[in-house]
C-alpha cells in the first residue's frame, strides 16, 4: 500500500484528511520534514509554507511528490509552488473525495491545479529555462525538434493535448480512444523524447514545437 504523509499542525484537518484517505493508503502524520523520506505523496498544509517559505526548497526533491492543501491561496502563489516543484494545489474547502482524486492523479504523474492555470505554469517554467542563445543551445534545439518528428500522428495529438493541460479522460474522449491507449501513447512519447512526466512533456512541446 502506498504511503501518504500528512504535514499539518491543525489536528482537525489531519483527522479529516486521514479519514478520507485511510482506506486507500498507509497514512503517516509527520512531525517534521525528516518524516518525508521514502514517501509517495506528502500532503502539506499551506499554513506550514506560509509560516516558513524555505519549505518551497523541499519541492525540488523529485523522489517525493508534494500536494499543498490551502485556503484562499492566490493563483500566483499556486503557480509559484508548482514552479518550485510541487505536484499540485487543492483547496481546503473542497470535499474529501477530491483530495483522494488529486492524490491519485499525482501518483499517475499528473499535476493537480485549476486547468486554466496550467499554461501559465508551463509558460513560467519555459521562461525560467530559457538562456542566452549559444551554439550548444542551438544544437540542442535542433536535436529536440528532430525528436518530435519521431512521434506518430496520434502521439503528437496526445502530446499537444497534454500541453493544454488535458487529463487522460478528456484526451480519450476527444480522440475517441480508451484511457489505456492514452497511457500507452504517453509511455511511448516519454521514452522517445526523454522526458520524465507530463509537466516536462508540456514544457518540451511548448518550447520546441
Amino acid at each position: 500500500m502506498r504511503r501518504i504523509v500528512i504535514y499539518s499542525d491543525n489536528q482537525i484537518l489531519v483527522k479529516l484528511w486521514s479519514h478520507a484517505l485511510i482506506s486507500h493508503f498507509d497514512i503517516l502524520t509527520a512531525s517534521s520534514t525528516a518524516d518525508f523520506d521514502a514517501t509517495a505523496v506528502v500532503v502539506i498544509d499551506s499554513n506550514k509554507i506560509d509560516a516558513n517559505s524555505n519549505l518551497l526548497t523541499l519541492f525540488s526533491n523529485k523522489s517525493i511528490r508534494f500536494l499543498i492543501v490551502g485556503k484562499d491561496w492566490s493563483e500566483n502563489k499556486q503557480i509559484n509552488a508548482l514552479v518550485h516543484g510541487a505536484a499540485g494545489y487543492c483547496g481546503e474547502s473542497e470535499p474529501p473525495k477530491l483530495l483522494l482524486q488529486a492524490i491519485n492523479s499525482i501518483l499517475k504523474g499528473d499535476i493537480w491545479i485549476q486547468r486554466h492555470l496550467v499554461p501559465r505554469v508551463i509558460g513560467t517554467l519555459v521562461r525560467m529555462k530559457s538562456e542566452a542563445v549559444s551554439p550548444v543551445k542551438i544544437n540542442k534545439s535542433i536535436e529536440s525538434t528532430a525528436l518530435l518528428d519521431t512521434l506518430s500522428t496520434r502521439e503528437r495529438d496526445v502530446a499537444n493535448m497534454i500541453r493544454k493541460g488535458e487529463n487522460n479522460k478528456h484526451i480519450a474522449t476527444a480522440l475517441d480512444i480508451s484511457e489505456r491507449t492514452v497511457k500507452a501513447h504517453l509511455t511511448s512519447v516519454f521514452k522517445k523524447l526523454g522526458v520524465p512526466d507530463r509537466l516536462h512533456l508540456a514544457m518540451y512541446i511548448k518550447e520546441y514545437s
